[in-house]
């Protein structure tokens, strides 16, 4: 929400609706140095409360959620080596509460990290169809008729 004010004390209110792409602009006059009689602070200011509680609910079930499905069926160990910025990073996680251990921070990280690159798997796994196609038919044209 973005409040603006001008020299006669009008102003002008813009607000984003979470839920659509549109911003909804209100003009306040300021006759006399009081508000328009419609206008209701109180409530609006609840309004807005509501609404910011309402995307921060939101967005933390949206994060809980991710950091269950990063962390079910964690069944291989990877042992890997990271540089001090990573491992300061994965220690913050887990200082906050997020994650109960390093191995918890850096699954869910690895685990976002491949959701984010979706794309580039999808082509890798197209390539490695391709190379196992190309392996299968220069196998097959350099085995001895009928010794298959």
């Amino acid at each position: 929400m973005h409040d603006e004010f001008n020299r006669s004390g009008d102003a002008t209110i813009e607000e984003k609706s979470p839920d659509r792409d549109d911003i909804l602009v209100s003009k306040m006059s300021n006759e006399g140095g009081r508000p328009q009689p419609d206008f209701d602070l109180a409530s609006s200011v609840k309004e807005v409360a509501q609404r910011t509680g309402d995307v921060l609910k939101g967005a933390t079930e949206s994060i809980s959620k991710a950091i269950e499905s990063a962390l079910s069926a964690r069944d291989h160990v990877v042992m890997v080596r990271v540089n001090d910025e990573s491992l300061k990073k994965l220690d913050s996680l887990v200082q906050s509460g997020i994650f109960k251990s390093r191995s918890e921070a850096a699954a869910f990280l690895i685990s976002e990290g491949i959701k984010a690159q979706d794309s580039l798997f999808r082509r890798i796994s197209e390539k490695i169809s391709e190379i196992e196609r190309l392996r299968s038919e220069l196998r097959s044209s350099i085995t001895p008729q009928g010794t298959e």
